[in-house]
C-alpha cells in the first residue's frame, strides 16, 4: 500500500508546485492578419507589435506560451469568422492545433484583422465617406459577428487593435472615415467587455511608418510604438 501512495503523492505535489509556479504567466495569442504577423513595407516577415509585446512578456517572467498560429495574410475578418465556426484545425511543427482550443486557454488574445478590407473599400471609393459608409457598416458588422463568437470562447484579455490610413495622404475625409470607425470599435469594445487600441493618430504623427507608397504596412518602429500603446493602455 505504502509503494503506490508514495509516488501518488509525489505526483500530486509535483503538480502543486508546477500549478502555483505557473498561475501567473500568460498564454499569449495573436490572431489576425498581415499585420499581426509583422510584414513590414517591403513585404517581409519582421519584427511586429505581437513580437515586441512577446519578448516584453518574456523579459518581465511574465510569459508561458505564445503562439501566432493562426496568422496569415490578408487574412479576412469573415474568413477568421468562418474559420473559427469550423475549428479549423493547422498542423504546425507536426502538431495538429485548433482555434477554438487555443483560444479558449488563453489568457491574452490581441486581434489585429480587417487592414485589406479598410484599403480595398478605399481605393474603391476614393476616400468619400458618404459614398463608403455602407461599405464601413458591413464591415464593423462582420466585426461584431466576430468578437461575438471570440468572446463565446474566450474569457482571456482580448485587445483588438485599430486601423491606420494605409496612405500617408490626409484630409477631411481620411480623419472623419478613421474617427467613425474608432467610434464604432469602442462601442463594440464596450459591448464585448475587451479593449480597443486606437492607433489612427499614432502612425499619423510620422510619414515615414509608412515608407513605400505601393505597400501600406509599416516599419518596425511603427510596430515598436503600437506595443508600447498596448502596455501603457493595458497596464501589461
Amino acid at each position: 500500500m505504502k509503494k503506490i501512495i508514495v509516488p501518488i503523492l509525489i505526483l500530486v505535489l509535483v503538480f502543486i508546485i508546477y500549478k502555483f509556479n505557473d498561475k501567473n504567466l500568460i498564454d499569449y495569442m495573436v490572431i489576425g492578419d498581415s499585420i499581426s504577423l509583422g510584414i513590414n513595407s517591403y513585404g517581409n516577415k519582421t519584427y511586429g507589435y505581437n513580437d515586441y509585446l512577446k519578448i516584453y512578456l518574456e523579459n518581465n517572467d511574465m510569459l508561458h506560451k505564445y503562439n501566432d498560429y493562426f496568422c496569415k495574410s490578408n487574412y479576412t475578418v469573415k474568413e477568421l469568422t468562418n474559420d473559427i465556426t469550423n475549428n479549423k484545425n493547422i498542423l504546425y511543427n507536426d502538431k495538429k492545433y485548433n482555434i477554438r482550443k487555443e483560444l479558449r486557454e488563453a489568457d491574452l488574445l490581441t486581434i489585429s484583422i480587417g487592414m485589406d478590407e479598410i484599403v480595398k473599400i478605399l481605393n474603391e471609393d476614393n476616400n468619400n465617406f458618404n459614398n463608403i459608409k455602407n461599405d464601413l457598416d458591413n464591415m464593423i458588422i462582420d466585426m461584431n459577428n466576430l468578437l461575438k463568437k471570440i468572446t463565446e470562447l474566450s474569457k482571456s484579455k482580448i485587445i483588438l487593435i485599430g486601423y491606420y490610413n494605409p496612405s500617408t495622404n490626409y484630409n477631411k475625409n481620411t480623419d472623419t472615415i478613421f474617427a467613425y470607425i474608432s467610434d464604432k470599435y469602442t462601442s463594440l469594445a464596450k459591448k464585448y467587455n475587451i479593449q480597443y487600441v486606437d492607433i489612427y493618430n499614432l502612425i499619423k504623427q510620422d510619414k515615414s511608418y509608412i515608407p513605400n507608397k505601393m505597400d501600406y504596412h509599416i516599419t518596425t518602429r511603427a510596430y515598436l510604438k503600437i506595443t508600447n500603446k498596448i502596455i501603457e493602455q493595458n497596464n501589461l
